[in-house]
C-alpha cells in the first residue's frame, strides 16, 4: 500500500516534470521529455520508498544506498521501456493528449515495476548472521 500512495504521488510528479519538459523543448521532443520526465519521477520514488515504504531498512550504508539506487535505476528500464512504447503508441497511434497517454503509460507499468522493485532493489541486505552456515559433520 506504501508503495502504491509513494507511486501516486510520483505521477504528478512525472506530468509536471513532462510538461517542464515540452515547455522547454517543444512537443517535436516529446520522446525525449517523456524519458526525462521519467527519469525525475523515479529518482524521486526511489527516495521515499527508501524513506517511507521501506523504512525498517534505514540503517544503511551510503555504500548500500548507492547500490540500491543503480538497482532502481536498472530494474526501471524495463518499466519505462514498457511506458515508453504505450505513451508513443498512444500519442502518435491514436493522437491522445501526451500527458494522458504518459498517465497510462505509467499506470500499465506500475504493477509490474513493483513486482520487480520488490525483488530485486528493496530486498533486505542479508547479514553475516543470515548468511553464515555452520558445517556440520
Amino acid at each position: 500500500m506504501r508503495y502504491a500512495l509513494v507511486g501516486g504521488f510520483g505521477i504528478p510528479v512525472n506530468l509536471l516534470a513532462l510538461a517542464l519538459f515540452l515547455r522547454v523543448m517543444g512537443d517535436a521532443w516529446y520522446p525525449l521529455a517523456l524519458a526525462l520526465s521519467f527519469e525525475v519521477s523515479t529518482t524521486v520514488n526511489f527516495f521515499l520508498n527508501q524513506l517511507f515504504t521501506y523504512h525498517e531498512q534505514k540503517n544503511l550504508s551510503l555504500l548500500e544506498w548507492i547500490k540500491r539506487a543503480l538497482k532502481a535505476q536498472m530494474t526501471s528500464l524495463s518499466a519505462q521501456a514498457l511506458t515508453y512504447v504505450i505513451a508513443l503508441s498512444l500519442k502518435y497511434a491514436l493522437h491522445m493528449s501526451p500527458y494522458l497517454a504518459s498517465l497510462i503509460g505509467i499506470i500499465c507499468a506500475f504493477f509490474f515495476n513493483f513486482a520487480i522493485s520488490n525483488r530485486y532493489v528493496f530486498r533486505p541486505t542479508p547479514t553475516v548472521a543470515q548468511t553464515y552456515k555452520p558445517v556440520t559433520k
